[in-house]
């Protein structure tokens, strides 16, 4: 067993308590700061980047550490609570973006008017190949980074509360397109037709909204036939190796998904059932769909079917539009919002209902007709 630090303890109401030397009081006496946590763990970790501070005050001199200094430490702190692929997002945009332009701040001199400023210069110039603005999610993203940072800085009392608000970019979201009915019995015959493992997972997309991730992740010991239910588990995901983003500056890994909820089970559909199982007498792979011991790239995945799309001779929709389709048909069918929004993997039904449902023209009319009714 990995021996203790001395200055933890356990409390007598069981929360765990550690300190750290922080000075001397005027009579000599040394001076503690105390930090508190439900487990070991969690305190040590505390203590960690109180240690981080002192030492990154320590190398910044008089003038406090910079803004590039803090992202540091709060970098540190979030890799202990958050998915290895949302931290490689998080570095992404930092090394790539934020730092080169803020790195070199005091993070006392950053004000909103700083930040805003860099947030209006990255929408209309944010391309690195000089080539015009980078989009409001892309640009809303670093603003989310920036205030997760000055918030780690204030709590850790380097700076002081920003006086007024960010200016968050405004999204504009098109409606994402979705298969019509038409194009959509097409793709099945094609499928039908040329059965593989790329169309066995556009099936499954479309019968059951997987997202491309989550497919390449699926294995069949996710799959329980006899029950009749998926699970989801895993998704593939994208994190940085080699402490660079530049050519195989990156890896694939099967990770959890992107958040709880979209950790799930999924009902296997009558019209899904007699594909999966036919697969499964065939399978070479614990992979649903790849014939190697070792999941598909989704980028690979997603230029199979975009080839397969071609062949059914149907409207240029992306893959993301197969899981839009699905959420579409169950809302035709009247399936419940509630029993959807979980199949999704959406936290609240407000995502399901103003992200992904579509109203067709026929799930239109057909409740228009209820007013006659």
């Amino acid at each position: 067993m990995p021996k203790r630090c001395a200055n933890i303890h356990k409390r007598k109401d069981n929360r765990w308590e550690g300190r750290v030397k922080v000075g001397r009081y005027p009579n000599g006496a040394t001076k503690y700061y105390s930090v508190y946590g439900k487990t070991y763990s969690e305190v040590k970790d505390k203590l960690e980047t109180i240690k981080s501070s002192e030492k990154i005050a320590q190398k910044s001199g008089s003038g406090g550490p910079t803004f590039s200094d803090v992202v540091e430490m709060w970098l540190s702190s979030v890799r202990i609570e958050v998915k290895k692929s949302t931290v490689y997002r998080y570095e992404y945009l930092i090394e790539r973006h934020i730092l080169p332009i803020l790195g070199g701040y005091k993070i006392t001199e950053i004000s909103t008017s700083v930040i805003n400023s860099f947030l209006e210069d990255k929408m209309k110039n944010g391309k690195l190949d000089g080539k015009g603005g980078l989009s409001a999610a892309y640009v809303k993203a670093m603003s989310n980074i920036i205030k997760m940072v000055i918030e780690f800085a204030v709590s850790e009392e380097l700076c002081l509360p920003l006086k007024s608000k960010i200016s968050r970019p405004i999204e504009e979201k098109d409606d994402i397109p979705i298969l019509s009915h038409e194009d959509q019995a097409k793709l099945k015959a094609y499928i039908d037709n040329n059965m593989d493992l790329t169309g066995l997972g556009i099936i499954i997309s479309l019968y059951a909204g997987l997202r491309i991730g989550e497919v390449c992740a699926l294995t069949w010991n996710d799959i329980d036939l006899r029950l009749g239910i998926i699970h989801i588990r895993h998704t593939v995901a994208r994190i940085k190796q080699n402490d660079c983003f530049e050519r195989n500056g990156s890896k694939l890994i099967l990770d959890k998904p992107k958040t709880k909820s979209s950790q799930r089970d999924i009902p296997i559909s009558s019209i899904l059932m007699p594909y999966l199982c036919a697969a499964q007498r065939n399978a070479t792979s614990e992979f649903v769909v790849s014939d190697k011991d070792q999941f598909i790239s989704p980028r690979t995945y997603e230029y199979r079917y975009h080839r397969v799309k071609q062949k059914s001779v149907i409207d240029d929709v992306n893959y993301h539009a197969l899981r839009h389709t699905f959420a579409t048909r169950c809302v035709e069918a009247d399936v419940d919002i509630k029993s959807l929004s979980e199949m999704l993997g959406h936290s609240n039904v407000s995502i399901t209902l103003n992200t992904y449902v579509h109203p067709s023209m026929d799930l239109k009319r057909k409740q228009l007709e209820k007013l006659s009714a």
